[in-house]
């Protein structure tokens, strides 16, 4: 027992003052460590980089510099670090199999902050996930619905699925759908709606919209508007055209029937083509 305390006295007087100087180097080089964070996110910052990317780049700098004053503090106190490193290497191929999926999100982490296929505050589709980006980690990205729903999706996800950016462009086109019973004039369809586009004023004047059919149901003509607006406006303009077009042709007396089925005794009659003077008359000769 006298040999083994007389053992680590002996050490501490040949190796106190490396000790010492491996505390104070661990303790300076933290502190240091922090400095240049400090520094680096202001530097990230007049360059106006994207805020996740210099997050990333600030989390990775940290992590390979407190990695670097570590060894050194261990070898200044006189501690082989080659074998530490050896053993590391050694658990690191071990941990790197164990956790391969982790090590694929810090990869396509990586690839995400520095090909840029979308930034902070952009709205997109991720894995089947529709929500703002709020940050980009190492291990996986995180969206926020617009019902204040967080959705977390591994960076690996976001690699290897279809990326819908929506605010990639300027211009987002608006789809409003139209339904409006058979015999209708097209031609009048589109002068009614087209004057509805004409009135927005979020409308792009850079491209011009189109009216154009689309198809037909056993009930209905289906028509579509597709106009252009800028990306922010998207959802202000998609909600306000539907509501407007759908008002304009309540107005002009073009709406929908329910389905109905008529049924004729004898010869079928001839079909009847309404025009605007009579859809009116129709309509006021409807029982109440």
């Amino acid at each position: 027992m006298e040999e083994f305390w007389k053992g680590i006295v002996d050490f501490f007087k040949n190796a106190g003052l490396n000790i010492l100087y491996g505390l104070i180097i661990l303790i300076v080089g933290l502190i240091i460590v922090k400095l240049i964070k400090l520094v680096l996110k202001k530097i990230l910052r007049k360059a106006k980089r994207d805020e996740a990317m210099s997050s990333f780049i600030v989390s990775l700098v940290n992590i390979i510099l407190e990695v670097v004053v570590l060894i050194t503090a261990l070898a200044t106190m006189g501690i082989n670090t080659a074998s530490i490193i050896a053993v590391i290497g050694t658990c690191g191929v071990a941990i790197g199999l164990a956790l391969k999926d982790s090590l694929g999100n810090i990869a396509s982490g990586i690839m995400i902050i520095f090909n840029k296929p979308f930034k902070k505050d952009d709205f997109v589709e991720i894995a089947g996930e529709e929500g703002r980006i709020t940050q980009i980690n190492l291990f996986n990205t995180t969206l926020k619905t617009d019902d204040d729903t967080v959705i977390i999706v591994p960076n690996s996800e976001a690699v290897n699925n279809p990326i819908i950016n929506y605010e990639g462009c300027k211009f987002r086109r608006v789809v409003v759908d139209i339904a409006v019973d058979k015999g209708c004039d097209p031609d009048e369809v589109r002068r009614i709606v087209s004057a509805v586009a004409e009135e927005e004023p979020l409308l792009s004047k850079e491209r011009d919209h189109s009216i154009v059919m689309s198809g037909q149901d056993t009930n209905c003509v289906k028509m579509q508007l597709k106009c252009f607006t800028l990306t922010e406006d998207y959802w202000t303009v998609k909600y306000r055209m539907t509501e407007n077009v759908y008002n304009a042709l309540k107005g002009e007396g073009y709406l929908t029937p329910n389905l109905q089925v008529d049924v004729h005794e004898g010869k079928r009659p001839d079909p009847i083509l309404l025009t605007k003077k009579s859809r009116k008359e129709v309509i006021e000769k409807k029982p109440d």
